[in-house]
């Protein structure tokens, strides 16, 4: 620590209180307490001659800078004169940086002279200390030094302008960069260095609000405090104010209390009479109109508080700053600030640090003993300040067997400090938001966004501002995977609610989550009150579901059983559902008399259905039918009223015979999976007629489709919105005539047929993915589109596919390689503007050799790769990576455990690694097959991070087989793709070497 650090006052004046007492010296101190600098002041009237109090002495050793105000009758005083004897003794500086003069209503020279009516002081103390030469002496010494040191001539110079330059020199002598923490502040200089990047100080034109935001316990108050005890000083601003708890000072005394605050703080108004929020509001913006102020409100939970305090950009003079606390990022941006600073969680170094210093009084874990268990203190608290102060100073001096005991009551209990605390972060939520929160709480943490959002859409919440409520509230957050993620303690936080609620009042059980608490449901008979199920359990669970107990849940809205074991019968459904999934549903038949008015999705995957129920049900919300892998399902009723049917999957149902559902075809229906329904007759009637239809998937349903033989292909015109189709082994020899009708298709799946010839796709600009593999009686490629721009929402690869297609002859192998390469780069051409979407093209065509213009390359299945190039050159926009495999000579492949094999294309950097991969589903492969994979800049950046690669490391290419004797990688190879590359290949020459 400093000398500066230890000293108790920050300024020592030294003035005689006959010239300048309630002059010059107290409008001095006035400014010097404005800017919150502590000034040591002595009032008494002390005669001349009379002794220097010892507590006088000490004051001079502990202060850290002075002034001296030399005035006419300074030199009369043996009182000051001691005074700066004493504090020129003792300054430790140079006397110049420690002590300021102000010369009032005195020439310096007659002070450094002594001359004038400094002349006449000192003939009356050569005369009262004639005898004490050497005190006359250090006197006369001691006003020469101060008369030397330049400092303030105050002459006719107005008094308020040079006390204004005093107090700035004094503020920047001292600084206002903080130069220490307090001891329980950690990692706290990063954050601090981004605020300041985000109030661009050095900018004094205008006014700036920026907002500080994040969840409950994060430290955005502390962040703030340490900022404003950073700011207050500084010369940049003439007033600072830091309002703190606004939300308790507006709920205890109204906005008029804070604004009285505001103007004592910044205008040292403090008996001011203000009785009511718009005279306030008047005062302040009349008042601080010509104030360069700092203020900073924390704790905002409404914004209304804002528009109340009356604080705008207007009321304050350029270039000061309103900074805001809030956890709700909305009332922020509702306030209009000019940035938003989220502040982090700590990372685990900081965290460790905290911890220990709180736990240990010091930097680390203070032995062996006690290191898993901080760690595991520290998974709990996931880098959020506020838990790992309450849980290391809980924990501190306590011993190892009072740490696990800790430990274990932590996991059935939560702490009620933590809690207490994070309760405030979720006030304010309306209903429909705090039932959001409590599902994501208890099912949803960690589950992908699109997927929780449509099971609360379902159960009627309002999701899409909902979860924006809960964001802006910092309460969740949507992870860079799209995932929705709470924090563990706010997970924890809702989970206590809901069993508090259902302790408190008897028969209150809303959700249950854990197979005992759907027991203690049972057995207490509170099924009533249940409105919510989420359970998933595993082959190893011993737990087993009584479902009888579900026909008691008249008030059950959402069900998801997940792999659950059921005892029991089923009579009953609640007529409330409105999102059921249930896997591996063990009954033939939904209960006859459930009712699903309400029901919005039915998803019941690899059910023991037979048939859902005999009769019409109306179904006027249902929007989503999935029976796929319901292998016991033989038919399809007639639900009457499905008008806003969307989704229907069968996929898998291989018992599947009839369809009468589709007498009369939904209209609103996007999807439609029948794949592998290998039993079904006949496809749907009026088909032709889904003008919605997106996605249409009748893979291995050859008996439907051969079947019309004896009928005409229904027409393909009015599929407009046709993006997706699978048609993939049904044993099709031909296609309709009005295929290129489909204009919006943009993957396509022929695999597996028996077509000789196709027809021209080139009217199908949008086609991003064609797949022809395993078409053994294809001889010759239809031709290809121009590929043009295609805009996704989520991210997206093309390909084509033409693998195993023996009948293709040598020249036709050939024109195949030429029609891919040349489709490829022009579709990389055509979606370049949409690199933030496209990121990968796959490519499966005959062929021996990797081209020539793949200028890296390796006789086997492993090669290097330095991304040093693409990191340094923005040129390259991807790089393109070429596998060739084949089969033994004899082509036959024997398989491991029934496994299809696969050719996987690794990235790696040693112990990381990320893989691609295709199957490799022929038995034979007749020849061999090239494998070309592109990469565009951005999606190969994604690579080297999941990989954790830096940019002087080497990165390992290898490509091998999984699950198939028999199949070789021959060789593979790489090239970067720079954008000149696309125009200057010439493709001709590129395959011709190729034979």
């Amino acid at each position: 620590m400093t000398l500066l650090e230890r000293k108790k006052y920050d300024v020592f004046v030294s003035f005689c209180g006959d010239d300048t007492r309630n002059k010059f010296t107290d409008h001095l101190f006035g400014a010097l307490r404005r800017k919150n600098i502590a000034a040591f002041r002595d009032n008494r009237h002390l005669n001349s001659g009379a002794s220097i109090e010892p507590a006088l002495f000490r004051a001079i050793e502990v202060s850290q800078i002075f002034i001296v105000v030399l005035s006419k009758s300074y030199a009369s005083s043996t009182w000051c004169l001691r005074e700066l004897v004493y504090i020129l003794l003792h300054c430790s500086q140079p006397s110049e940086k420690r002590v300021r003069t102000v010369f009032y209503d005195v020439n310096p020279s007659e002070v450094r002279k002594q001359s004038g009516s400094y002349a006449k002081a000192f003939a009356k103390h050569e005369e009262n200390f004639g005898q004490d030469h050497v005190k006359v002496r250090q006197w006369r010494e001691a006003l020469t030094q101060a008369g030397n040191i330049s400092g303030c001539d105050l002459g006719n110079k107005p008094e308020n302008e040079e006390i204004e330059t005093i107090v700035k020199e004094i503020v920047e002598t001292f600084g206002y960069k903080f130069s220490y923490l307090p001891n329980d502040l950690v990692g706290m200089l990063p954050p601090i260095e981004e605020l300041e990047k985000c109030l661009l100080l050095d900018s004094v034109d205008k006014v700036l609000a920026v907002g500080i935001c994040g969840m409950s316990g994060v430290g955005k108050t502390t962040l703030a405090s340490v900022l404003y005890c950073n700011k207050k000083n500084s010369p940049q601003f003439d007033a600072c104010c830091f309002i703190d708890d606004v939300s308790k000072k507006f709920r205890y005394y109204g906005p008029v209390g804070a604004q009285k605050q505001i103007l004592h703080q910044t205008l040292g108004e403090e008996h001011i009479q203000i009785y009511n929020m718009y005279d306030a509001a008047n005062l302040i913006q009349s008042r601080l109109s010509r104030c360069r102020a700092l203020i900073i409100f924390d704790n905002v939970d409404d914004s209304e508080q804002l528009e109340k305090l009356a604080v705008t950009r207007k009321s304050l003079a350029a270039g000061s700053r309103i900074i805001i606390v809030c956890r709700d990022a909305h009332i922020l941006e509702e306030y209009g600030v000019d940035a938003l600073y989220k502040v982090p969680f700590l990372n685990e170094t900081n965290s460790l640090q905290l911890f220990c210093r709180k736990a240990f009084k010091c930097d680390n874990i203070k032995s062996d003993s006690y290191e898993e268990m901080t760690y595991d203190m520290l998974n709990y608290a996931n880098g959020l300040p506020l838990v790992i102060k309450v849980l290391s100073s809980f924990l501190y001096n306590r011993s190892i067997s009072e740490w696990r005991s800790a430990l274990a009551r932590l996991g059935e209990s939560p702490n009620k400090n933590i809690m207490d605390a994070l309760q405030f972060g979720f006030y304010g939520l309306e209903k429909t938001e705090f039932e959001i929160f409590l599902d994501i709480a208890c099912f949803f943490n960690g589950r992908e966004e699109k997927f929780v959002k449509n099971v609360l859409n379902c159960c009627g919440f309002h999701p899409d501002i909902g979860l924006r409520v809960l964001v802006d509230k910092s309460l969740i957050r949507i992870s860079d995977e799209n995932k929705i993620e709470m924090h563990g303690v706010f997970e924890e936080l809702g989970r206590r609610i809901v069993q508090e609620n259902s302790t408190k009042v008897a028969r209150q059980w809303s959700i249950l989550w854990l197979h005992k608490y759907c027991y203690d449901v049972m057995s207490e008979n509170m099924e009533k009150n249940v409105e919510a199920i989420v359970l998933n359990g595993n082959e190893r669970d011993t737990e087993e579901l009584m479902v009888e107990a579900l026909s008691n849940m008249s008030r059950l809205r959402l069900l998801i059983l997940k792999d659950v074991k059921c005892l029991g019968r089923l009579d009953n459904l609640s007529n409330q559902l409105r999102y059921v999934a249930w896997n591996g549903y063990p009954f033939m038949y939904l209960p006859s008399n459930f009712r699903p008015n309400q029901l919005v999705e039915l998803i019941m995957v690899d059910s023991s259905i037979k048939q859902l129920w005999e009769g019409k049900k109306n179904l006027p919300n249902l929007r989503t039918l999935d029976l796929s892998y319901s292998t016991n399902l033989i038919k399809m009723l007639d639900f009457g009223e499905v008008p806003n049917l969307e989704r229907l999957n069968l996929e898998g149902c291989v018992k599947l015979v009839e369809m009468d559902l589709f007498i009369c075809l939904p209209k609103k229906l996007v999807f439609l999976n029948l794949k592998n329904c290998r039993s079904l007759i006949s496809i749907p009637n009026g088909i032709s007629g889904l003008n919605s239809l997106e996605y249409l998937n009748l893979c291995g349903c050859s008996k439907a489709l051969n079947n019309l033989r004896h009928l005409e292909w229904p027409s393909l015109a009015s599929l407009c919105c046709l993006r997706e189709v699978d048609i993939s082994f049904c044993n099709l020899s031909h296609l309709p005539g009005d295929i290129e009708d489909l204009s919006c298709v943009e993957r396509f799946n022929l695999g597996g047929n028996k077509f000789v010839t196709l027809p021209g796709f080139t009217l199908l600009s949008k086609l991003e993915y064609l797949n022809l593999e395993h078409c053994l009686m294809l001889t010759s490629l239809p031709e290809l589109p121009s590929p043009a721009a295609i805009k996704h929402d989520e991210y997206w690869s093309a390909g084509m596919y033409i693998f195993n297609c023996s009948e293709l002859d040598e020249n036709e192998t050939k024109r195949c390689s030429r029609l891919t390469f040349s489709w490829m780069l022009q579709f990389i051409l055509a979606n370049q503007e949409s690199s933030a979407s496209f990121r990968s093209i796959e490519i499966v065509i005959p062929g021996s050799e990797i081209p020539s213009w793949f200028n890296n390359q390796r006789e086997d299945g492993s090669i290097c790769i330095n991304p040093s190039l693409i990191m340094r050159d923005s040129n390259v926009i991807g790089i393109a990576c070429c596998v060739v495999f084949s089969a033994a000579p004899h082509g036959l492949i024997s398989t491991t455990n029934g496994q299809k094999p696969v050719l996987y294309l690794s990235f790696h950097r040693g112990d990381f690694e990320l893989h691609f991969s295709i199957l490799v589903n022929a038995n034979p492969i007749i020849s061999s097959h090239m494998w070309l994979t592109y990469f565009t800049r951005e999606s190969f950046f994604d690579i080297l991070k999941d990989i954790g690669n830096r940019a002087d490391d080497c990165i390992s290419m290898e490509a091998f087989i999984v699950d198939g004797e028999g199949l070789e990688v021959k060789s593979c190879g790489y090239r970067w793709v720079f954008k000149q590359d696309l125009q200057e290949f010439n493709l001709i020459t590129m395959q011709a070497e190729n034979h």
